[in-house]
This record gives structure tokens, sequence and C-alpha cells, in this order.
């Protein structure tokens, strides 16, 4: 974006924000996303939310700085609330973690009918398990890759989605032919990660079987999915 560099996962985000967007930023913090894409003349306007007033400050300073404050509406809001639909078409909730995002689009079931920029910290298989189960579809992923930390972007939108598996709820569904350089890398550690936690599991006395016999299925799940993924890179 011209006149303000974006990190990596939020230059994922605004590339994928429509060309004239009524764009809704939830939890703006330095407001550097409404600002770089009004700069780049890819939205004329937007509104940016937080619940405390100090990450609105930032916002407005940043505005202020880049000479966009007069086309930013700041609100101090909760999540969505008090916002109505057809304010907005397109709504970025990016850096909280997937059970909050959950608990704010539960507030506003006018989402299903707006296009969603979704990227949890956390809770991203509980996120994904709410959005299929609520009437959302998650039209498509990218990962993005910001030193050793992996951020998964959902673009979603309302409608009906094919059940996900519990290796596509914690990894997302991958594509064959779609672009993803960083995928391997990510289930990879993945995959790591959930081995250590099979191991504390299985060395733990409060571990049922049943628990058990799920995590050692994620894990076998994650590794075929590995191998697909690099089969189709061949």
């Amino acid at each position: 974006m011209a006149g303000l560099t974006l990190s990596p996962r939020l230059s994922a985000i605004a590339a994928q924000v429509p060309q004239g967007a009524r764009l809704t930023d939830v939890g703006t913090d330095h407001a550097y996303l409404p600002t770089a894409l009004l700069l780049a003349g890819r939205i004329h306007q937007a509104e940016a939310t937080d619940v405390n007033e100090r990450p609105l400050r930032r916002g407005r300073e940043t505005a202020t700085l880049y000479g966009v404050s007069e086309r930013i509406n700041f609100q101090l809001r909760d999540g969505l609330d008090g916002i109505r639909g057809p304010e907005t078409d397109t709504v970025v909730i990016a850096g909280m973690g997937g059970e909050l995002i959950a608990r704010i689009l539960e507030r506003a079931p006018w989402t299903r009918e707006k296009l969603l920029l979704l990227q949890p910290m956390t809770a991203q298989a509980e996120l994904r398990q709410w959005l299929t189960g609520h009437g959302y579809a998650i039209q498509g992923e990218t990962l993005v890759r910001e030193g050793e930390k992996f951020y998964q972007i959902l673009r979603v939108q309302g409608g009906e989605a094919r059940p996900y598996t519990q290796g596509e709820l914690w990894a997302g569904r991958q594509r064959q032919g779609e672009e993803s350089p960083h995928r391997l890398d990510f289930l990879t550690q993945l995959i790591q990660r959930r081995r250590h936690a099979l191991a504390g599991m299985a060395s733990s006395a409060k571990t049922l079987p049943e628990e058990l016999q799920q995590m050692e299925a994620l894990v076998e799940e994650l590794e075929d999915m590995r191998e697909e993924w690099s089969r189709w890179q061949r």
C-alpha cells in the first residue's frame, strides 16, 4: 500500500478488500489497515471500532498523520454492537482470539450477508467449527508467515458448508492447485506441536482413553494432509 507499509499479515488482509468496499475494521488499534486502504485508493471511507478508547486514540493519530482522519469514522464499540448492516459490506476482524470473533459474529447475524475477513490469533479450530455450524461458509484461506509465526486469514460469507474433518478444523481445508508457499512448513509445525501434546496426554493419568484416541487420530490426519500437499507440489 502506497504511503504506509503494512506487515505481511495486514497486507494479506488488505489485498482481499474489494475495490470501493464499505469497510468496518473491528478492533482497529492503530488503524493501519483502513489508513493504508484509503491512501491506496482502494476504499473511499471506513469505519474503525474498538472496545477501548486508548486504541482508538492511536488510530486517530495514525489517520491524522496520513491526512485521512476525515474519512475514517472512529467508534467506541464492543465488536459490532450498534452497527447496522447497510453501513458496511466488508468486515475485518483481525488479531483476536477465535472464540471472541465467534461471539462478536453471534451478536451480529446480519454479517451472513457481508464479506468477512477473519484472522484469529488462537482457537482457529473452534472458530471454523462455529462458522460452519451457524450459516457461514469459508470461501478460502490465506496463510501468512512472519518469522516463525503463521497467521491464517479466513475469507467468509454466508452459506452452507460441507462439514470439516478434525484435521481441516485445525489446519484449514486444502485444495489442489492453490498457491500457499508456507503450507508445508505450517503443517509440519502443527504436527510437531500436536505430537508434543499427544506425548503429554499419554504420560498423564488424567487423560481419558477416548481423548488419547482423538488426538492420535488428529495427528494421523494432519500427517496425511502433509503427504497429500507434498504430492500435489511434485
